[in-house]
């Protein structure tokens, strides 16, 4: 396998483990998979959480958000990614919002760059979310 279908691979793969991380509502696993200092980009100003707490913070906010929206299962419908050198990558990730039912909520694309650390593998570093500021956790800050 080449180094960009590999790099794809993997990728494809933490989304998955990003999706299970979510679905549970498990801060703790999901904040694992955030690097540090971790960019948020919106319309509306780069958001920067420097340290465990700050993006522990983070995802507990998108926990609320998309808890109140009833999300039970974000699926990555599609992945694209490509290798930025050996140790980075960007994404595009096409999100399938389900229900606990299974009904689809919404659907919409996040841009992503991650980095590989040595120890715990694939990291996001940056994220390029598209929704509404005001609907992202942590943009009235």
């Amino acid at each position: 396998m080449d180094s960009e279908n590999r790099t794809g691979a993997e990728v494809a793969a933490f989304f998955d483990r990003y999706s299970t991380a979510f679905a549970a509502y498990d801060a703790a696993a999901l904040t694992a998979l955030f690097d540090r200092p971790l960019t948020v980009l919106t319309a509306a100003h780069p958001l920067t959480h420097a340290d465990d707490a700050a993006v522990r913070h983070y995802v507990e906010a998108m926990f609320t958000t998309y808890h109140g929206i009833g999300l039970a299962w974000p699926v990555p419908a599609a992945v694209w990614a490509w290798p930025c050198g050996p140790d980075l990558a960007r994404a595009e990730v096409l999100w399938l919002l389900r229900s606990e039912d299974r009904a689809e909520i919404m659907r919409f694309s996040t841009s992503y760059v991650l980095r590989r650390d040595a120890v715990a593998g694939w990291k996001l570093a940056v994220v390029i979310a598209y929704e509404e500021p005001g609907k992202l956790p942590g943009s009235q800050e």
